[in-house]
């Protein structure tokens, strides 16, 4: 099983890859815009967490999304020590430009399954996460 979830993530990372690197981002940049999509003002730690990777590797792609203009760190009103991430009016573009061919992929990698298949097949795949969490 190991085998095939690892080269399933690869064939359709390896596709979506390509198409960030088209539009100039990452898996990283493409993950922080769609976090802050849903929830705006999200911590550093929130959305480290969120998005799989430590803050370092974030802090470094937010410095690179807010030289593009996609995302502003400001102080959190109520806790000056937190540094909440907000997402701008480039980046929501940015996010929007990049969801129909990113779309066109997901759609791919599910081509074949019913819509329960789909669902059965994201609950076996957290079932199996979580058993490591």
């Amino acid at each position: 099983m190991p085998y095939v979830l690892n080269r399933t993530t690869g064939a359709v990372n390896a596709d979506f890859q390509v198409l960030l690197r088209e539009h100039g981002m990452t898996l990283l940049h493409w993950r922080v815009l769609a976090f802050l999509r849903e929830t705006d003002g999200l911590g550093i730690s929130a959305l480290a967490n969120a998005a799989g990777v430590d803050q370092a590797t974030l802090s470094r792609a937010l410095t690179v999304m807010e030289k593009a203009g996609y995302v502003r760190r400001e102080p959190s009103a109520t806790d000056q020590r937190v540094l909440e991430i907000h997402l701008l009016s480039a980046g929501e573009r940015q996010f929007h430009k990049v969801l129909p061919p990113a779309w066109a992929i997901y759609e791919r990698s599910v081509k074949g399954l019913t819509i329960e298949e789909q669902h059965e097949f994201q609950r076996l795949l957290k079932k199996i996460w979580g058993n490591f969490a």
